[in-house]
């Protein structure tokens, strides 16, 4: 599956620049696709809380830790979801363990290493602005 970059505002300087950035379903909430920037240093998927919260997980009993992102310390909630990529023509669906934080202040989550590029063979064409993802399996 091949996909455009789209563009996003930097917070900090407010200037636009197209970046590796897909719509993921969460659970099958196809109303409510969620940004998402391939982020290589993630260690793992995040969303802010507010995800979870619009999708019906279930977090009471979900483990819990305290994590770095983006220069902020968060408490993330862990939960196995199903992830969804569809571009009209082909469906991605695939299940990882995804982390909902509080605080969140990016306006996208994170698709990191587990849950996301171990599922994929992921090509970054940054100076044509377009990426591809290969199932693994």
């Amino acid at each position: 599956m091949r996909l455009p970059f789209r563009d996003i505002p930097d917070p900090r300087t407010g200037s636009v620049r197209p970046r590796p950035i897909v719509d993921v379903v969460v659970d099958g909430l196809d109303i409510a696709p969620q940004a998402c920037l391939l982020d290589s240093g993630a260690t793992a998927v995040r969303f802010g809380g507010h995800v979870a919260d619009i999708c019906g997980i279930d977090l009471q009993d979900a483990p819990q830790a305290r994590l770095a992102v983006g220069g902020a310390v968060v408490t993330a909630l862990m939960a196995e979801v199903t992830l969804e990529i569809d571009d009209g023509s082909q469906q991605l669906t695939w299940s990882a363990s995804v982390w909902f934080c509080e605080p969140w202040t990016p306006s996208f989550g994170l698709l990191g290493l587990t849950g996301f590029f171990d599922q994929f063979t992921v090509t970054i064409a940054a100076y044509e602005e377009w990426l591809e993802l290969t199932p693994l399996n």
